[in-house]
């Protein structure tokens, strides 16, 4: 199968891209310069911009799938997601709609629980239920997903991934490293979320690329099963890592949310994009980021491989091989 990725040298998408070609799909890429280096001499790679549809003609020609991994959790301004996930993700759906590639089958949207929103108490929110979302970055995704759902002209998957971990993941990285330095600080105290390990996500899209168009139109929540909360993910940590003793520090947000204005500040006066801003700041206000995958598992018959435990091992082993712990 011939499969067009964005985002392939983010997290996902370095774990996606060498486990399609293992399977014997080829793969095209979309790069802003042909002359970037990426780590698989095997894939095709494809100049091509987000800024217009225009500049993505040959990356959608002749492809049977695109996943589209690509998106932006970094920001310095509101229009920085807006840009990075609403509108690159307009163009790429009018370059398929525009060009039609004659043998084009599926479009999978990588899009986040953030999409979806928290839940309000200690009850998992239902993907059908009607989407919440409190940050920036969860209204551009939505409004990225529903430019799918109202305007590409062939069949879509869109997965609302939970917060995702494993190998390459910097995010998660900070996890272990607080819990390695015995002091881990909780914005508004502890918290219940869904995880779902890395390998599990690329599992799901593969199958959704494999399954022809049995399943198509749909919107899914991907995550472990079970949800946990921020202090069971701490002692999990903790225990791989033989630490003894680990502080947890509750930060209240009259003290979190201007240390991140702060953040934010110092981001616009370099230019660097930073996650930790005012738009996290009302994502980590919320207690409750917990949903329902059970219409995922049910509709589809697929599962989730690894459990917490399981997934944060692999994470520490490849942490460690790579000097990043």
């Amino acid at each position: 199968m011939n499969i067009a990725v964005t985002g392939s040298t983010g997290f996902i998408g370095q774990n996606l891209v060498p486990e399609l070609l293992r399977k014997g799909h080829k793969v095209r890429v979309l790069v802003r310069d042909s002359s970037k280096k990426i780590p698989w001499e095997e894939v095709e790679k494809v100049q091509g911009s987000f800024h217009s549809p225009e500049s993505m003609k040959e990356f959608v020609d002749g492809i049977e799938a695109i996943v589209h991994c690509a998106g932006a959790i970094r920001a310095i301004k509101m229009d920085d997601f807006i840009r990075g996930n609403y509108t690159s993700t307009k163009n790429l759906v009018d370059a398929i709609n525009q060009f039609k590639p004659p043998v084009f089958k599926k479009f999978i949207y990588l899009s986040s629980q953030s999409a979806q929103g928290p839940s309000k108490e200690l009850t998992p929110r239902r993907v059908e239920q009607p989407p919440e979302p409190v940050s920036w970055y969860g209204k551009s995704k939505l409004m990225a997903e529903n430019y799918i759902v109202n305007h590409l002209e062939y069949p879509y998957i869109i997965l609302r991934l939970a917060t995702v971990y494993g190998p390459g993941d910097r995010e998660t990285l900070r996890f272990f490293k607080y819990v390695k330095n015995g002091i881990f600080p909780m914005p508004n105290g502890d918290k219940y979320l869904n995880m779902v390990y890395v390998k599990d996500v690329v599992k799901f899209i593969i199958a959704f690329l494999e399954m022809e168009n049995l399943i198509r139109n749909k919107i899914y929540f991907v995550s472990d099963p079970e949800y946990h909360s921020l202090s069971e993910v701490i002692e999990s940590i903790k225990s791989l890592l033989g630490k003894r003793t680990v502080i947890k520090i509750s930060i209240p947000e009259a003290i979190f949310k201007p240390a991140l204005k702060l953040s934010e500040l110092a981001a616009k006066i370099s230019g660097k994009p930073t996650i930790a801003n005012s738009d996290k700041a009302r994502e980590l206000s919320e207690k409750y980021w917990i949903g329902d995958p059970t219409r995922t598992f049910r509709e589809t018959g697929l599962r989730t491989d690894y459990n917490l435990m399981e997934g944060l091992f692999e994470t520490l082993q490849w942490y460690k091989a790579n000097r990043w712990l």
